[in-house]
């Protein structure tokens, strides 16, 4: 069972993963208003969870390396996996940088929005994005690890660069220098096994 809240963020790579790899769960969706009742029973109290027979597990990257791992997403080997995992943790570098400007543009915290898009939102961007393209150069495949499927890491990337572009002032130019993360944004969004939840999934802000 995946416990998140009504949107996507943070949760979208779990759903996106287990749709991906066909796995049947339970998707629960917490009110943002019910979370303080809840954070005694969580982890390190936060969101999202995996419940797995009783054991609760926490942290994004944690959950999808985790599924990876029971369906083959992973990488073949433990060097492939590694590099994987190397992937992932930079996407999340990417989205520790961004955050500043996100929790005031989404209004969390009050703050000049406008002036953290281009202080720690625009400089994030081009820094991260210009590894994944260099990486992406490298890759056969299109995938980040160079594997003939795509990984948790790709899921994770790629889920978090529609989370920001949805919510960029200039989404227009997101990728604009950046070709090859563009296409394998489009790619891993044409995977057919995503189609029936990118379909059916709810539409939310963010």
């Amino acid at each position: 069972k995946l416990i998140y809240f009504d949107f996507r963020a943070r949760g979208e790579p779990i759903r996106m993963m287990f749709a991906i790899a066909g796995v049947p769960y339970e998707d629960e969706r917490i009110h943002i208003d019910d979370f303080a009742g809840l954070v005694k029973d969580l982890p390190f109290g936060c969101l999202p969870v995996l419940e797995v027979d009783g054991v609760k597990v926490a942290q994004t990257i944690a959950i999808l390396r985790y599924i990876a791992r029971e369906t083959g997403y992973a990488g073949n080997d433990n060097l492939t996996a590694a590099i994987a995992d190397s992937f992932a943790d930079q996407g999340a570098d990417f989205v520790t940088a961004v955050m500043p400007w996100h929790v005031v543009n989404a209004g969390y915290i009050p703050g000049d929005k406008d002036a953290l898009y281009e202080s720690a939102y625009v400089p994030a961007r081009a820094k991260h994005f210009a590894y994944f393209e260099a990486a992406l150069k490298k890759s056969t495949t299109g995938w980040f690890a160079n594997t003939p499927e795509l990984t948790h890491a790709d899921v994770y990337i790629a889920s978090h660069l529609e989370w920001f572009k949805r919510l960029d002032k200039n989404a227009d130019k997101f990728f604009d220098g950046f070709p090859l993360l563009e296409q394998h944004y489009k790619k891993f969004f044409a995977h057919p096994k995503l189609q029936k939840h990118l379909a059916e999934r709810k539409e939310v802000p963010y």
